[in-house]
């Protein structure tokens, strides 16, 4: 027999030792106020929140309204002939981390998903949402560029998914989601994380890495190192990378993280120095911004840069509840936030004004001209943009939730009521 006592056996031995105790004492532990049966149980333990992947996801879509600063101030066409170039041109590229830290976010947040119609529904909110927004791009592009559309015009935006002009992420993004549960029936099937961490690098090899890997220093007289026939699953290579560091994560400790840094450092500045070098060769397109194998989101930088940035904060904890609520509350809308963001973009860059009698409104490339001027004035322009689309991300998120409890209501009162008929 187990030789632990019940529970009730325990609190009547501790009942009978504190009366013992007290006659012993003479009562006096019973004149005393505030004794210790009278204190209150210690309050359990506050359970850390793992805000780290919330983090990543809010900075991901900040990172997209950085890389779209350099899509329209005119960066692209200027010439980089300039050893001062080397901060912009770094500066892009950790901006161009953005979609790759979406993709490495969604394996490790949905590595564990099943084939269900549960998991299939999700897709209804990210639809609704995207036929929402692109209506509103519509309306915008018709009021600010007079475009005229007409129906099909409007239904080819919307299969085709530039309806909103950043919808080609809902494009990758469907496609990804229909096969999840089949993706990740074969890398939870491995039988251990050796297997795991093999079909990860293989998929890294033959889509990213073999992309973008080139044996040769002459552009035209360069060879692929691996073969690229699949490299347009290079997307895969990301979600793996999710869900191993899901279940293979490193030590939490401040050496893994100084590596880690020192890793992203080396990334960014080799594709910085390999892309400011082959700009100055580049005289035939006077010096504009060129990077020969790298200017994509599957290249092998892209994922050393976006992999560390996730490595670095994907474990952040903590215990205060209002950074947990407004971490949640931010993380939640980013895919509105990238999808409205385009509207603002096209508002605040260029000038417009609503009539021929209304005042006009500058925009920033009217304010600074150079863009080594629009470079060094930023903070003018990109936290403004995110601050407007977020607080329209949220508007659109509240009013599907509010739209999904009226239909879900409308629902329930009707079957309620064929339940009344039929019982009469």
């Amino acid at each position: 027999m187990d030789n632990k006592k019940s529970p009730a056996s325990a609190v009547k031995g501790k009942a009978v030792q504190d009366k013992t105790a007290s006659a012993k004492s003479g009562g006096g532990a019973e004149k005393k106020s505030g004794t210790a049966s009278s204190k209150a149980p210690a309050a359990a333990p506050v359970k850390p929140y793992f805000a780290g992947i919330d983090i990543v996801k809010i900075l991901a879509v900040f990172l997209v309204v950085c890389i779209h600063f350099f899509l329209y101030n005119g960066f692209y066409y200027t010439p980089l002939t300039n050893t001062s170039a080397y901060g912009p041109i770094a500066f892009r590229w950790i901006a161009y981390t953005c979609v790759p830290l979406f993709m490495i976010s969604t394996g490790y947040l949905m590595k564990n998903k099943t084939f269900s119609a549960k998991f299939y529904k999700g897709l209804i909110k990210i639809l609704v949402i995207y036929i929402f927004i692109s209506i509103l791009c519509f309306k915008f592009k018709s009021h600010h560029y007079y475009e005229e559309f007409d129906a099909w015009k409007i239904l080819r935006g919307y299969l085709e998914f530039d309806g909103a002009q950043y919808g080609w992420y809902i494009n990758y993004y469907i496609g990804l989601f229909i096969v999840i549960p089949f993706v990740n029936l074969a890398f939870n099937g491995c039988k251990n994380n050796k297997q795991k961490f093999f079909l990860t690098a293989a998929t890294l090899l033959l889509t990213i890495v073999a992309r973008s890997f080139y044996l040769g220093f002459e552009q035209n007289d360069q060879i692929r190192a691996l073969p690229d026939y699949l490299n347009g699953a290079w997307p895969l290579a990301y979600y793996f990378t999710g869900a191993f560091i899901r279940d293979c994560p490193p030590k939490r400790n401040i050496r893994n993280k100084c590596i880690i840094l020192g890793v992203f450092a080396l990334a960014t500045w080799f594709i910085t120095w390999s892309t400011y070098t082959q700009t100055v060769a580049d005289e035939i397109n006077d010096n504009h911004f060129v990077s020969w194998h790298f200017n994509d989101y599957g290249t092998y930088p892209v994922y050393v840069m976006a992999t560390c940035i996730f490595l670095l904060l994907f474990d952040i904890t903590t215990t205060n509840k209002y950074v947990k609520f407004v971490l949640r509350q931010l993380s939640s809308v980013t895919l509105a936030l990238y999808l409205i963001s385009y509207i603002f973009d096209n508002m605040f860059y260029g000038g417009w004004q609503m009539n021929p009698d209304s005042p006009h409104h500058q925009g920033f490339n009217e304010k600074y001209v150079e863009v080594g001027v629009k470079l060094g004035h930023w903070y003018e322009i990109i936290p403004k943009i995110f601050i407007c689309s977020l607080i329209c991300a949220i508007i659109i998120h509240k009013l599907y939730d509010l739209g999904a409890y009226l239909v879900k209501q409308g629902v329930e009162a009707i079957k309620a009521e064929k339940s009344a008929r039929d019982a009469d």
